[in-house]
Parts: structure tokens; C-alpha cells; sequence
């Protein structure tokens, strides 16, 4: 109907011309009506052929629209991918792995949620993400958890003209934890590791300035308000600037896990972050071991 030829035809379906001419011949065997006339060459259209082309059409309008919606899915056009994720980890692994998937999907749309511990269950439960970057264990019966890999707590302290390189000695954890200290509440995901840490050394965690995220406390030790414990994430992208970040004995872990519904897969989008986050942080792990190569 649309090229008024079997060579036509089979030019645009990219079959040979007999394979159209069967297919028509069966389809007027069906119809038990002839749905074309030939006439010098070219094929002229029946009134039967007219009624089940405006039925047909309908269908391949829809079969196209599948086509292209497939189409746009594989690039990630006019999609939309929202994750969550702790703060620690929003400040600078999240935006790395997302740096990857955006030379993977050019076109997709992406937006990131920075979120509390107590924002998680409803975030995935409600559907407002497809999934959470995050430093915590989350239990929910709704819920799936995926250990990517961990990190650490290292010290971070500003820069001075006798920075040295290796694990801190007690000496200088003792002094450090004595001094002006920028920290966290002793009940968050980062106070209650370093509490614990610096107990088991007969020493004290009592900063002298509390903070929420980790980011804010290198900022601060980055201007010289003094000294914090923070995760290996979080330090660096603090590498290079006006601090020193050095590993700690036998330091606490501090994990990194992908949580998702348990009744909802991962699109494509969901599925090349969570590979690329594993790769962020297996090199953030090459870093952190250069702190003592």
C-alpha cells in the first residue's frame, strides 16, 4: 500500500521480492478476497485492501512506537534515573561513578538525592530512587543490601612543613585526639566507628566542633580549624589540597552498599553504576594503600 510495488516492499521490510510475493498470495488466500489488482507492473489496491490497511496501520503505528521507545531506551533518552546516596559517598565516589555513566548514556537525565540513614526505607519502598549508595547496613524486609567494598578512617590534619608519610603512631593519635578536633555526634555512622577506635586506645573522642557530614569537617581542617577522622572516600577528594590524610593502625572499615527493592530490578542505568561504584572504589583502595607504599 505504501510503495505500490513488491520490489518496493521488499526494499523497506529488507526481504527478497519473492518472500513478499508469498506473503501477500497468503494473505489473499485468507482474506478469500483479492486485496490487489496488477496493472502494468505495479500493484493498485482493492476496496478490501483499503479496510484492513486503516486496521493495519494502526498496529505498525504502535509497533514503530515500541521500536523508537526501545531505541531511546538504549541511550537513555528523555530517561530519567535518580539515586540516593550518604553523604560521604554523594561528595565524591557517586559523582565518579556517575561521570561513567554518563560517557555510557550521553542523553540520560540523572539526579542524585543526598540522604540521611532514616530517608532510605521510604526513598526505595516508595519508589522515589531505584537505589541508594551508601556507608550503612540497611535491615528491611523490603529491602536488598550489596557489600561493593570498603574503605577506612584515616586522619586528616592540615598541612605543616613535617608532614611524614606512614601510619600515625599512638604518640601523634593521642595528640591529635587532644587537640582541636572537628567531628560527629558519637550515635552517627562516623562518631560511633571513631568513638569506638579511640576507646580501644584509652583515649577520648570529644570534639571541639561537630559536624553532620564528613566533606564539611576536610573543608574545615582544609581553612586550619583543626583535625578530623573521616572516611578514605571522603579524604580523597580532599588529595592535594591544604591537609595531610594519613592511615591509621588497625583502623576502623568503613563499607560502601548498594541498596535496592527487593521487588524491583535494576534498569541498565542502575546496573552499569553499581559496576562503576565497585570500580571507584577498588581504585579509592589503590589510593589509600599509596598512603603507606
Amino acid at each position: 500500500m505504501e510503495t505500490g510495488s513488491v520490489v518496493g516492499a521488499a526494499k523497506i521490510l529488507n526481504v527478497s521480492q519473492p518472500v513478499v510475493s508469498r506473503v501477500l498470495r497468503h494473505l489473499e488466500d485468507q482474506a478469500k478476497v483479492p486485496l490487489f489488482e496488477r496493472a502494468k507492473g505495479r500493484l493498485q489496491p482493492t476496496a478490501h485492501s483499503a479496510i484492513l490497511f486503516s486496521e493495519v496501520s494502526t498496529i505498525f503505528k504502535n509497533v514503530r512506537s515500541l521500536q523508537e521507545s526501545f531505541r531511546r531506551m538504549a541511550v537513555g533518552e528523555d530517561m530519567v534515573f535518580r539515586v540516593g546516596a550518604s553523604p560521604s559517598l554523594a561528595a565524591h565516589l557517586v559523582p565518579k561513578a556517575m561521570l561513567r555513566l554518563r560517557k555510557r548514556f550521553p542523553k540520560l537525565i540523572m539526579r542524585l538525592d543526598v540522604l540521611s540513614v532514616s530517608q532510605v526505607t521510604d526513598y526505595l519502598v516508595f519508589g522515589e530512587g531505584e537505589m541508594i549508595v551508601g556507608v550503612f547496613q540497611q535491615d528491611h524486609p523490603s529491602l536488598s543490601t550489596q557489600l561493593l567494598g570498603s574503605g577506612e578512617i584515616v586522619a586528616v590534619t592540615p598541612r605543616s612543613s613535617d608532614d611524614r608519610a606512614g601510619l600515625m603512631g599512638f604518640d601523634q593519635l593521642a595528640e591529635m585526639a587532644s587537640a582541636d578536633l572537628i567531628g560527629f555526634e558519637d550515635s552517627t555512622p562516623h562518631g560511633r566507628p571513631i568513638s569506638e577506635y579511640l576507646a580501644s586506645k584509652g583515649l577520648r573522642y570529644e570534639p571541639t566542633t561537630i559536624v553532620r557530614f564528613a566533606e564539611t569537617a576536610c573543608q574545615m581542617v582544609d581553612v586550619g580549624l583543626g583535625s578530623a577522622f573521616v572516611d578514605s572516600f571522603t579524604a580523597s577528594g580532599f588529595a592535594g589540597r591544604n591537609i595531610s590524610i594519613r592511615r591509621l593502625p588497625n583502623p576502623p572499615s568503613m563499607s560502601v552498599y548498594v541498596h535496592t527493592h527487593l521487588e524491583r530490578g535494576l534498569s541498565s542505568f542502575g546496573r552499569y553504576l553499581r559496576n562503576s561504584l565497585r570500580s571507584e572504589v577498588e581504585e579509592a583502595r589503590t589510593w589509600l594503600a599509596s598512603l603507606t607504599a
